[in-house]
């Protein structure tokens, strides 16, 4: 018994060692990211970037190299770099299907062809450059909305313009407009006391607001495929669907 229990844990720990290490096949797509933060080379790390690399809103998303450069003490502290550069690949990073490549259960995500596709931090630097632009959007909107403690998204989709904020505590508001309005108009619709719904690990979410038999859902593409929306309205009355509206842009505030 003491030999078949030696067998078993023998077993249990190459098992658990092939669960969770990435697997060969993926090690060139991200051993050169993990080289170019070692050597803290903004150049060669620029050269890794899928863009655009999206930030949280307000923060507008970095478009290009130069401008990646130019942000870089946004995205990337001495602390992450320090992280990123001295990961483990056959520990810290791990293989999630067509979701990509993720670093320590989603900091920042690769795909396959040695891309950085997502950064899911923010830094002392990024949330004050966030701050100002906070306050700045509230200047531009109608006198009815300027409360709330931080703006989550701010879309336009072909027929509205849509936006939630975080008014604190977890309490989401939903405000719309049709698309030949203003944010500094009367809103059409506001909605509040929305919850938040997690898709795994990658990101990817959903808002949803009630209004009596009305369900307003908004989602929200973090990590998808070249040809992916950022996000899609959904109106809902019980079960039924009535509005399917794909995001045309999203709404950022300039440097």
């Amino acid at each position: 018994m003491k030999h078949l229990n030696y067998i078993l844990l023998c077993l249990s720990l190459l098992f658990t060692s092939n669960t969770f290490a990435l697997e060969q096949k993926y090690h060139g797509s991200v051993l050169p990211v993990i080289a170019a933060f070692k050597a803290e080379d903004k150049t060669a790390i620029a050269a890794h970037i899928r863009y655009p690399l999206k930030r949280q809103y307000p923060l507008p998303d970095i478009k290009n190299e130069a401008e990646f450069i130019n942000r870089f003490d946004e995205v990337f502290d001495e602390e992450l770099v320090a992280v990123i550069g001295s990961s483990n690949i056959n520990t810290d990073w791990d293989n999630v299907g067509w979701r990509g490549i993720m670093l320590n259960n989603g900091v920042m995500w690769v795909d396959t062809d040695g891309k950085v596709i997502a950064v899911n931090t923010q830094n002392t630097t990024e949330q004050a450059h966030a701050e100002k632009l906070i306050a700045q959007d509230k200047q531009s909107l109608h006198s009815s909305i300027k409360t709330f403690q931080k703006p989550i998204l701010d879309w336009k989709t072909a027929n509205y313009r849509v936006r939630i904020d975080n008014l604190g505590d977890g309490n989401f508001r939903y405000v719309s407009w049709s698309i030949d309005k203003s944010p500094s108009d009367k809103p059409d619709i506001v909605l509040i006391n929305g919850n938040i719904t997690f898709e795994g690990s990658g990101g990817n979410h959903h808002y949803t607001f009630k209004n009596g038999r009305y369900s307003y859902v908004l989602h929200v593409t973090i990590i998808g495929c070249d040809t992916s929306s950022l996000g899609w309205l959904e109106v809902y009355k019980d079960d039924k669907l009535l509005l399917s509206d794909a995001v045309i842009s999203a709404v950022n505030k300039a440097n």
